[in-house]
């Protein structure tokens, strides 16, 4: 067309919009203002280019109001089925057609297909059909795939329309070459437009194809599968059908895209060889098309060979045409789908058609199923009563179908006449189907379904229960089933169904006192007929709502159960609960025969996962894979929980691989567990154990991968270090325990404990671990899940060298509760949840703990016992559990547990440390002691200060006002960060008490008032805080800006006088340390190293604060600072102190001394004077480190021969407890550098514990003379009324021991009696006996005491107290050797004590002039110290009564004058000079281990060689007579016969003399010849 006849895009717009307009039926909704333009616009804009033959199609998205929605725009050319087609192709998509305009439109184009003009209806211009389509809207993916639709729809008609007229002779020319005349006339009556013919192919036996028309050289090139086509090839020549009628119908699985979405009909017509009708099938004629709605109409005297089988169904049934059941069979097949009964054999024809008539005149359900031709499809024919139809019921029916049939759905349709019924047609792909339906089946399926379901419901219930329960159960039951269930189970499975959703309502709402869930859930293994290979039927039962599937799947492939498919029943919407029908893959190697032979275990052992009895993980496997119930499993699970709190790195699912690959191993550790700890085994015991741990060696011989083989023995060997489980006498509200001899746990990580207690269930684990049989410590809530165990072992190591001042030894306990809501939702449901998990690990403790009645030792019931009696249990409260002392005690009172409310201290009735403020006061003491060495009072003088906690805390709280001259100038907790730069002491002090004493205080709460310029309170969930001026300079930082925990930092390092830990966590590590070492996540971001804290002193009354090495390093840049329990040991301290005390009183209430009433007010009254007990040990302890600190490097070597000492005797473990090498020490001995004082605390801790240990093997702790140490561990109160309940308390010899061995460490210090002990080759426990005897004989304590109360420096203090240690070795050396091991301190006591007090008076008349030169230097030095003239001369007089308890013995042997003997022993002294060696040996102290123990045997020496001397000198019998009875005489004597011997040895004395310094040898050799001498 010429260019000027081009019309404008707008005219053509324009003209589109008119025609689109016109094209708008009645019906339609008319477009809205601008919608047409816009529909046009997009139409136009398809239409612009298009060649001929080809389709344009645009899809896109636009909002319409608030709504989305597509926009088709297709332009095609026109032909038939244009629109019928492309809607049902949108419909397939699910997409609802909310407007379609079909303008046809005459449209010229140039030669590249471009449009130009719209010329109108009076043109010449070829047609175009131009469709504009409204849909809903779909995203990019289902356009795309729509776009690809619609054009293989538009391509299947144009190929059908293009092929009418050959596919129409196609079909003629096969009716016309057809034998069978009827099937040539069905042939023809089709292609005279009863078919809408769509597509044509000729198909070989060799798979050729030919005179492929319309859509079979389209979309459908594959009309039939090969496996069809060779089905239909051998149909066609086997003899049976030889007669069959002609042509074949069958459907395709192939559904039209043309004219309606309905499967394909296929018409085939054999072509066999040479033409003629008997040769072999060479070739098929397959014609598709679908029915016309007239034909599937036609009266079926109309239809060629439908009206031969109407014809023939008369006569064989010999109806009348014109009569009822003539007109009624003509009914019927009219009414029947035509397309369907055309290719149906003659006897399905017959049984369907009557099948319909009886229906018409007797409504009820039914099936009929015919199986199609080439064993292809089957067609279902389903009557139901037109009131029960509904998409649900068909939904229903057609999964009972394809369930019963293992067939798909195809296709279905549904009619519903003027009558009562309504038919479903179903046709189903049948072609990989095995399974073997029978139509009976079906039908009395849906019987059950539809009709009479309720009373076959009751038949079947009736089975089980009586008819009155039955009725009963049917009424509330029957009916609430939906027709699908119906359809699938039936009524019997129905009754088994209502059976267990009974048992689940009469259970509802049932618990275990709080601690179980009541059991909402069953489950049952069901019996499937359609079951087969490796898979397991089984339902769920859930009593009222569903059963959500993200809990239920995985807890069935927790047991090994892959889910393959489920099949909800809600019963009443869910009011009567829920039915899940499950279809679960088993996997290799069970068999479903095999699982239901246990079924009722199984079933057991599910429920109670999903009832959360049990725990949901990979452990269920072995109950179905090994055979194993679901107790058994819960053992094992134990045991691998416990194991992996010990650090084993194997995970839950390399663990249960090694148990179900060996089920023979693991069946023989349970049978090895039950024959060892089931208290009601009726078999031979050992016999039973010995068989178990046959079975498990063999079966190990065919275990080969090493870390099974690893993992099988570490169950075996806990096993058997377990001592005693409850895992046969659980009840409602314990979990399981077990308690363990550590020693035979293999791999546990140091320190080993005593004993341990694992706590197991879904609820809670914990675990208790104990460093000795009498222990105690805290039970506190963890947060750790997975290594609870390592955070309270390492509180068990601490515990036990802070349990060093008090009789237990350490012990401690955690917990976890495993089913915390989240406390930032239910604050209230997460405490009462932690405090519920505590009460459950508290019973379970007991339930496994012996306990005393009347004096004798009970064990518990239902426990096998393989250990000894082991009564002695307390606890204490610790993080988490502060307030659950009354919980605890209300525990042990309700199950009669001997320590009444003395099992956990600190509740009502005990001693409230917050309130008496003793944690804080203890470690406060240390403060004073660190500050008192540096010239500094904290009580006076200001001292700044930086913390970790908050004034709501016991021990911050208290702490901080603690000293009114306190300046706190910084402080965090896990809320705040509070800074105040310049405080007022007094002000600061008051605020801080008010905060105190508020229910509950943050650092918010602090008046900001009174905080000085500069300061403020910070969040710390601010991400920046700026600093001012005077922070920055308060803190010792230029930096302005820090986030929280820069700043936490800064304030950590900050310059200041104090540091005070109050609060929980881990801060200050060691350079040399990671964080991962450190193990307290939270608080990495914050951490800091020791060398890089700039405070002088560090008071620890907090655990945890700083790591051992991260003090040492601290110690080492000058820091002072002992250990977290030696300071904060005040605490556990108290708690043992009211344990002994309630223990005592006890005794008394039982004997009805005093009522409980009186109890509880004693206890009160004698708060202060507990505190006072306690802070003394918290003093003396601070001191003794102080005294061990001035021993400096010149201790070094004696250090570490008593660290030797105590790790031989397995006390000590140096990594354990952070004591470096020997070669470490050495080299800083060399620097000038000693230990430190936290190295020292360990080792004063660990020396007490071992001397316990010793004294308690002893039999010291019954000796008279120990009573007063027992007394001076109560108050006076109960020393003076119960003095008979503490005599014979159950603890006597525990307190004693631990009090003896303090007194001994906190006065002697830790070296002095370890080295006596090997010095003498005796035992520590004559060491401490050595000890009361030196103490009673001399009066030492009266000196200690002096010393600790007198005003002087305090180096001369410490001085003194080094000193005294020094003169105390020396008298217990004495009474080692002169007493032997023979006597008691008390006899010793009393058999020498006179004597002494005779010697003692005269000191200074009997001394040497070389010892009365010693004795007075000393006392010299002494005074000049600084020390007090009475308390030099106490000291010193100690030091010339060396030699007193030798002579005090001899004398009292010998009957002579004690002074007379004094004197001849001090003369042969001086004449010899031994006065001056043994002083000289004395008074040495070498830094070689070995020259320490030689000069002190030497000083010993050079003084019993004298008394041996006197000794033998008085044995002889030809003394003159003025001799007798004159050891000075005696002595003058021998010195004047032996004068030249003497006068030699003289000589070598002045040659010693002359040495500065005397050597150990030197000595050595004068012993040596001192004795030649003195034996002569």
């Amino acid at each position: 067309m010429a260019a000027d006849h081009r019309q404008s895009e707008a005219d053509l717009l324009q003209q589109l919009a008119t025609r689109m307009r016109e094209s708008l039926l009645p019906v339609d909704r008319p477009f809205d203002e601008g919608e047409i333009e816009a529909a046009a616009s997009l139409v136009l804009e398809t239409a612009a280019c298009r060649q001929p033959g080809e389709p344009a199609i645009a899809i896109t998205s636009v909002e319409s109001g608030t709504r989305r929605k597509l926009r088709l725009a297709l332009v095609n050319d026109d032909m038939p089925f244009l629109v019928d087609s492309i809607s049902a192709q949108v419909a397939e998509f699910g997409l609802s057609i909310d407007r379609l305009v079909h303008p046809v439109l005459r449209v010229e184009r140039d030669a590249q297909g471009k449009l130009e003009d719209l010329p109108g209806k009076g043109g010449n211009a070829p047609r175009e059909s131009m469709i504009f389509l409204e849909t809903d809207h779909a995203d990019d993916e289902v356009r795309g795939e729509l776009e690809q639709a619609l054009t293989a729809t538009l391509a299947d008609v144009r190929a059908a329309v293009a092929d009418w007229e050959p596919l129409r002779k196609a079909m003629q020319h096969d009716a016309a070459n057809l034998a069978d005349k009827e099937g040539a006339a069905l042939l023809e009556w089709l292609s005279g437009g009863m078919l809408t013919q769509l597509g044509h192919l000729v198909r070989h036996a060799d798979g050729r194809e030919e005179n492929t028309l319309g859509i079979c050289r389209a979309s459908a090139r594959e009309i039939l599968a090969d496996q069809s086509y060779a089905r239909a090839f051998d149909w066609f020549d086997d003899p049976a059908n030889a007669t069959a009628r002609m042509p074949l119908i069958v459907k395709a699985n192939r559904v039209s895209n043309v004219h309606r979405r309905v499967p394909l009909d296929l018409f085939l017509v054999p072509i066999r060889e040479g033409g003629g009708a008997e040769g072999r099938t060479v070739a098929i004629s397959i014609h598709a098309g679908i029915w016309t709605s007239a034909a599937l109409t036609t009266d079926p005297h109309a239809v060629p060979r439908l009206r031969r089988q109407l014809g023939e169904l008369m006569d064989q049934l010999e109806f009348d045409p014109g009569g009822h059941a003539g007109k009624a069979l003509v009914h019927a097949l009219t009414a029947l789908p035509h397309d369907l009964l055309i290719g149906f054999r003659d006897e399905d024809v017959r049984r369907i058609a009557t099948t319909t008539m009886t229906l018409n005149d007797r409504p009820r359900p039914r099936v009929a199923v015919v199986e199609a031709p080439l064993a292809r499809h089957l067609f279902a024919f389903v009557w139901l009563p037109r009131d029960m139809m509904s998409t649900e019921v068909r939904l229903q029916i057609q999964a009972l179908l394809e369930d019963q049939t293992g067939s798909s759905l195809l296709d279905w349709s549904v009619e519903i006449e003027g009558g009562a019924l309504a038919l479903l047609r179903f046709v189903l792909d049948f072609r990989e189907s095995t399974t073997a339906y029978r139509e009976e089946d079906m039908q009395a399926r849906v019987q059950e379904m539809l009709r009479g379901w309720s009373e076959a419901v009751e038949t079947e219930l009736a089975r089980a229960f009586d008819g009155k329960d039955a009725q009963s159960l049917a009424q509330r039951y029957a009916d609430n089933f939906p027709s699908f269930y119906r359809a699938d189970s039936g009524a019997g499975e129905a009754a088994l169904d209502i059976a267990r959703m009974r048992d689940l309502a009469s259970h509802a709402g049932d618990a275990d006192d709080g601690d179980d869930a009541s059991d909402e859930r069953g489950v049952r293994l069901r019996r499937s007929e359609a079951q087969h290979g490796g898979n397991l039927r089984l339902k769920i039962y859930q009593h009222e709502g569903t059963l959500p599937l993200s809990e239920a799947v995985p807890a069935l492939e927790n047991f090994g159960l892959k889910t393959i498919s489920e099949v909800p029943t809600l019963l009443d919407g869910g009011a009567l609960g829920a039915i899940h029908d499950f279809n679960c893959d088993l996997g290799p190697g069970v068999e479903p025969a095999d699982l239901f032979d246990r079924a009722a275990p199984i079933e057991t052992a599910i429920a109670a996962v999903l009832n959360g009895h049990a725990e949901d993980d990979a452990f269920n496997r072995l109950v179905l894979s090994v055979g194993l119930d679901a107790r058994e499993a819960e053992w094992l699970r134990a045991i691998y929980r416990y194991l992996r709190q010990t650090g084993m790195s194997f995970t839950i699912y390399t663990v249960v691989d090694a148990l179900a690959k060996a089920p023979d191993v693991t069946r023989a550790l349970i049978d090895l567990f039950v024959a060892r700890h089931d208290p009601a085994f009726e078999s031979e015991r050992k016999a039973a154990e010995k068989a178990a741990q046959g079975a498990i060696k063999d079966g190990l011989q065919n275990v080969a991968a090493i870390n099974d083989d690893r993992l099988l023995r570490l169950y075996r060997s806990v096993i058997e270090a377990m001592l005693r489980t409850n895992a046969f006498a659980l009840h409602p509200g314990i979990a399981q325990s077990f308690k363990f001899d550590s020693e035979k746990v293999p791999g546990l990580p140091k320190p080993i404990p005593y004993r341990e207690i694992f706590v197991y269930s879904r609820r809670v684990e914990g675990i208790h671990l104990r460093a000795g049989p009498v222990a105690r410590g805290g039970l506190r809530w963890s947060d750790r899940r997975d290594d609870f165990r390592t955070e309270i072992l390492g509180l068990m190591k601490a515990q036990r060298v802070k349990n060093a001042v008090i009789v237990p030894t350490g012990a401690k306990g955690g917990f976890y509760p495993k089913q915390l809501p989240d406390p930032a939702h239910d604050r209230d449901g997460w405490a009462a949840e932690g405090k519920a998990s505590y009460q459950v690990f508290i019973r379970s403790l007991l339930s496994i703990t012996d306990n005393i009645v009347e004096d004798d030792v009970v064990h518990p019931d239902g426990i096998r016992i393989l250990d000894d009696a082991d009564p002695y249990f307390v606890v204490a409260a610790d993080k988490g559990t502060a307030s659950f002392s009354d919980v605890a005690n209300a525990i042990a009172e309700s199950a009669d547990f001997w320590l009444d409310d003395a099992f956990a201290s600190g509740g009502s009735h005990g001693y409230d440390h917050k309130a008496m403020g003793i944690t804080a006061r203890g470690a406060w003491v240390s403060v004073q002691r660190h500050f008192r060495e540096m010239g500094v009072d904290v009580q006076s003088e200001p001292v700044k200060v930086v913390g970790c906690g908050d004034m709501s805390g016991d021990v911050f709280g208290n702490g901080m006002l603690l000293s009114k001259t306190i300046r706190l100038v910084a402080a965090f907790d896990h809320r705040h960060i509070f800074i105040d730069p310049d405080p007022d002491p007094e002000a600061s002090w008051q605020e801080r008490k008010r905060m105190f004493h508020l229910p509950r205080s943050s650092w918010d709460d602090y008046a900001k008032e009174l905080i000085s310029k500069g300061g403020g309170v910070y969040p710390r969930t601010e991400k920046s805080i700026t600093l001012s001026q005077e922070a920055r300079s308060a803190l010792g930082v230029d930096q302005s800006e820090f986030d929280p925990e820069t700043l936490i930092s800064a304030i950590l390092k900050a310059p200041a006088d104090l540091l005070w830990f109050g609060g929980i966590g881990t801060y200050v590590k060691a350079e040399k340390e990671n964080n991962i070492q450190v193990g307290d996540p939270a608080n990495d971001a914050l951490r800091v190293n020791g060398e890089d804290l700039r405070v002088k002193v560090i008071g620890e009354g907090a655990n945890l604060g700083v790591t051992q090495a991260g003090r040492i390093e601290f110690a080492l840049n000058g820091g002072r600072l002992n250990t977290d329990f030696i300071d904060n040991s005040a605490g556990v301290d108290c708690s043992d102190n009211e344990v002994n005390i309630k223990i005592a009183l006890a005794a008394a209430r039982r004997a009805g001394e005093l009522s409980e009433e009186e109890r509880n007010t004693l206890l009160s009254e004698m708060t202060a004077e507990v505190a006072a007990i306690v802070l003394e040990d918290n003093r003396l302890q601070a001191l003794a480190v102080s005294i061990a600190e001035q021993g400096g490097e010149q201790a070094t070597a004696s250090t570490i021969r008593l660290i030797e000492t105590l790790e031989d005797a397995g006390m000590l473990d140096r990594r354990t407890e952070g004591i470096g090498e020997n070669e470490a020490f050495t080299r800083r001995a060399g620097e000038g550098i000693g230990l430190t004082r936290p190295e020292l605390a360990v080792l004063l801790s660990s020396s007490k514990l071992t001397l316990q240990d010793a004294i308690e093997a002893g039999s010291l702790t019954s000796d008279p003379e120990m009573e007063s140490t027992l007394f001076t561990a109560f108050p006076t109160p109960l020393r003076t009324r119960f003095a008979e309940q503490i005599r014979q308390h159950r603890l006597r010899n525990e307190i004693i021991a631990t009090a003896l061995a303090n007194r001994i460490v906190n006065r002697m210090g830790m070296v002095h009696p370890f080295e006596l002990a090997e010095e003498e080759g005796v035992s520590l426990h004559e060491v401490a006996s050595a000890f009361v005897t030196a103490d009673r004989l001399f009066d030492v304590t009266a000196i200690w005491e002096a010393l600790d109360e007198a005003e002087m420096p305090e180096d001369a203090r410490l001085n003194l107290f080094d000193r005294v240690a020094m003169a105390m070795r020396i008298q217990m050396a004495d009474a080692i050797r002169v007493c032997g091991d023979t006597a008691s301190p008390s006899a010793i006591v009393e058999d020498l004590r006179p004597t002494l007090d005779i010697l003692s008076q005269g000191t200074v008349n009997l001394l040497g002039a070389e010892s009365r030169q010693r004795s007075a230097r000393m006392r010299a030095d002494f005074a000049k110290a600084g020390a007090p003239e009475d308390i030099a001369a106490a000291v010193a007089h100690l030091f010339d009564l060396d030699g007193g308890i030798g002579l005090a013995k001899l004398a009292k042997d010998l009957d002579v004058d004690p002074r007379e003997l004094a004197r001849a022993f001090t003369d042969l002294g001086g004449e010899l000079g031994l006065d001056w060696a043994q002083g000289t040996a004395a008074l040495m102290s070498p830094s070689d281990v070995w020259d320490r123990l030689l000069v002190a045997g030497l000083a010993r020496d050079f003084q019993h060689m004298r008394l041996e001397f006197l000794r033998r000198m008085f044995a002889q019998d030809d003394l003159a007579d003025e001799q007798a009875g004159d050891p000075a005489a005696i002595v003058g004597a021998w010195l004047e016969r032996h004068e030249a011997a003497v006068r030699q040895f003289r000589s070598i004395i002045r040659r010693a003399q002359a040495q500065n310094p005397v050597a150990p040898a030197t000595l050595a050799q004068i012993a040596s010849q001192a004795r030649n001498l003195l034996s002569r």
